[in-house]
């Protein structure tokens, strides 16, 4: 399920490949390794460059990765960028992945941290404390991952952690829609709220998708409702009215979107 980019990345190194190694991460960012002869000469993500950049791919483990071999893009070598140095740390990372990987078996799990038994184990450090805090039995990884401000490959290996200490427990697995089922949902909402609330209905969407720190892609079922709620919130008395009677017929059934 998680992965590492070290299977695809070191043969690269070795066979002294040249092209661009493109890495999309299931969170809502994109990477860009630029080779040259087998050498790492510059990395880029939409908001990184670098080593930056690097330190923050190297930590992705939900990613999907395209090799362009022979792939010429305009890019700035950058010296700081070093290749040994990268595939090192993602030695470590593909053994710290294989452990995730025994240990959590979804990655829509939801975990709840028992808090009586935290306090009566000693070896927990401060950033497994941390994440243990967070996992209420509602928040998703991802959810997680957003509020605490760590790297994926963090928060897997806190929840790892607490889950051998025995003081947290997988409690669901969000019921993750569908994407043609997802995307019919959305088409619908904002056909509705664009009657409503005219261009202002994607921000709007938008908004209440942060609201529920959840995102278009990974809207699960159980969370329809809370979207809705921060929606409703919005609108105008008027509005609500007939916001209430579509968004009834959604949650009962009786609209197919």
């Amino acid at each position: 399920m998680y992965q590492s980019l070290l299977p695809v990345l070191k043969p690269l190194v070795f066979e002294g490949k040249s092209g661009v190694l493109e890495i999309v991460h299931k969170y809502d960012d994109r990477g860009f390794l630029y080779l040259n002869e087998g050498i790492i000469e510059q990395v880029e993500t939409k908001n990184l460059q670098g080593r930056k950049a690097a330190a923050a791919c190297v930590r992705w483990v939900n990613i999907t990765v395209r090799f362009r071999e022979g792939a010429r893009e305009k890019y700035i070598p950058d010296p700081d960028v070093d290749t040994n140095e990268i595939l090192s740390y993602l030695e470590k990372v593909h053994r710290n992945i294989a452990v995730i990987n025994d240990k959590i078996s979804d990655e829509n799990a939801i975990f709840q941290a028992d808090f009586d038994r935290i306090g009566e184990v000693e070896r927990l450090s401060a950033g497994d404390l941390k994440v243990a805090m967070l996992l209420d039995g509602e928040r998703s990884i991802e959810q997680v991952m957003r509020k605490s401000g760590k790297s994926e490959l963090a928060v897997l290996t806190h929840i790892c952690r607490l889950m051998i200490a025995g003081v947290i427990q997988q409690k669901i697995s969000k019921n993750v829609l569908d994407t043609d089922k997802q995307n019919d949902l959305l088409a619908s909402l904002e056909t509705v709220l664009i009657d409503l609330v005219g261009p202002a209905a994607p921000i709007l969407i938008e908004d209440s998708f942060e609201e529920i720190q959840s995102r278009p892609g990974m809207l699960a079922k159980e969370d329809v409702q809370s979207l809705f709620s921060a929606i409703r919130k919005e609108l105008s008395e008027e509005d609500k009215v007939l916001f209430d009677d579509w968004s009834s017929s959604v949650l009962s059934g009786r609209l197919v979107y």
